[in-house]
């Protein structure tokens, strides 16, 4: 009896649905080191769930999940902030599932106060490739022409900064922590976060244009997994805040 039970339960696993949904890695949120493989990936996988449908994360470089996520054997791509761009490219889901804040990051040793993205003028910045950054910074950028380095993985930020191979990184303040936890008490004495934002974007789950069926099942099964306020209190406190405001928030600094 017990092995016509785990065969029909086996069975039934085998015959659920699973759709791949391509990432990049952005811990504590999607994380390919971590059983669960981070946070939002979890209240990805979660909400799915609710309908039978298991979820499997392909981890790549986050320009190339972006493109890749638009193919029609991935159903999308976790997670976004929002662009005008990708919103012709993909669907939003309607319920942002981050809200995060960044800030810039340097060494001691840079006399670097943040008040509007015109001081940034005399410095490196890291950008990192595939990553959203408000159109605010870019015109600040192209106008101050302040010096940029690219970098592909978020890994390497704190990294480059102690090495001084480059001046000022932007990370999210979850993001930094996790990174922050690889550095030695010496090398996190030396790091400066300025204490106003950079900005503060919310994440989206984006799916393509060839599997548009999801997005109304993701809409209502994320909403039905939140309504419970225990699961919402621990998502919260342990990954990120999340609201009802579907439009993407940034803060304004002037450049």
């Amino acid at each position: 009896m017990k092995y016509i039970i785990l065969v029909l339960f086996y069975s039934l696993a085998s015959a659920a649905e699973t759709v791949h949904i391509t990432t990049g890695q952005w811990p504590p949120y999607v994380d390919r080191h971590r059983e669960d493989q981070g946070c939002t990936a979890e209240l990805i996988r979660d909400a799915f769930a609710l309908h039978g449908i298991r979820v499997r994360f392909i981890f790549m470089p986050w320009q190339r999940a972006y493109e890749e996520g638009k193919k029609p054997e991935f159903i999308g791509s976790a997670y976004w902030y929002f662009d005008e761009k990708r919103a012709s490219e993909y669907l939003y889901t309607s319920q942002p599932i981050t809200s995060e804040v960044s800030h810039f990051y340097h060494l001691d040793s840079i006399p670097f106060n943040f008040n509007s993205y015109a001081d940034l003028k005399p410095y490196r910045l890291l950008i990192n490739k595939g990553l959203t950054y408000p159109q605010m910074l870019w015109q600040a950028i192209k106008e101050h022409n302040i010096e940029i380095m690219e970098a592909t993985y978020t890994t390497k930020n704190l990294q480059f900064l102690l090495r001084q191979r480059t001046d000022i990184v932007v990370l999210d303040e979850q993001t930094e922590r996790e990174y922050a936890k690889a550095l030695s008490n010496a090398e996190l004495k030396r790091l400066v976060r300025q204490p106003k934002p950079a900005f503060i974007n919310q994440g989206f789950l984006l799916i393509n244009q060839h599997n548009s069926k999801y997005v109304e099942l993701f809409d209502k099964s994320l909403q039905q997994l939140i309504s419970n306020t225990s699961y919402l209190a621990h998502y919260q406190s342990s990954c990120s805040k999340i609201g009802n405001n579907t439009s993407p928030d940034y803060t304004n600094p002037h450049n």
